[in-house]
């Protein structure tokens, strides 16, 4: 099984990623985890897309970030697409959970070196400029490109039921 989750930050993909990685017993890559290095710098372009590209190569995986270089390739093999395309204040509050639990911790999410924070460019990334016509109409040509084979969730609750839909066992509690 091949699953590629995409979506707006902070709108609980890596979290659900974990979940789903769990209940099938599949390999997960958070594209985060490879995309940045210590204090947020990004990491070669050549890096990450080689790791994307390893990943992609198994049999199984959880593939979790919208990462647009190499989508059309992770959406073309994934078996399932998840789309979260939930509200930006959903996010926001998504950001602020985050923060208070993982503060000055290191997620395991999260390329090394990158402790919990919350930052204003981030907050704006959030609110704003992540949510540009480009990414509404790139997200539109997912769920009519891929239709048959993604799920988009736009609230909460329909992760919730997603989850109680294929009998996930473990915690249910914040998913995001």
């Amino acid at each position: 099984m091949k699953i590629a989750v995409v979506g707006y930050s902070a709108s609980g993909k890596s979290t659900f990623s974990k979940k789903l990685s769990a209940h099938y017993n599949i390999p997960v890559l958070h594209i985060d985890t490879i995309y940045f290095n210590e204090n947020m710098t990004i990491n070669d372009r050549t890096v990450t897309e080689g790791r994307i590209f390893d990943m992609m190569n198994k049999d199984q995986w959880v593939i979790d970030g919208t990462y647009r270089y190499l989508a059309q390739n992770r959406l073309e093999q994934a078996d399932h697409i998840f789309l979260f395309n939930l509200g930006r204040w959903t996010c926001f509050f998504g950001l602020l959970r985050r923060y208070f639990k993982y503060r000055k911790k290191q997620r395991d999410t999260m390329a090394l070196g990158n402790p919990e924070r919350i930052d204003p460019s981030f907050v704006k990334w959030i609110l704003w400029d992540g949510r540009k016509k480009d990414t509404k109409q790139l997200f539109k040509h997912y769920m009519k490109t891929y239709k048959d084979k993604i799920i988009v969730f736009k609230n909460r609750k329909d992760v919730k039921k997603y989850l109680e839909s294929i009998h996930y066992k473990g915690s249910f509690g914040y998913t995001g």
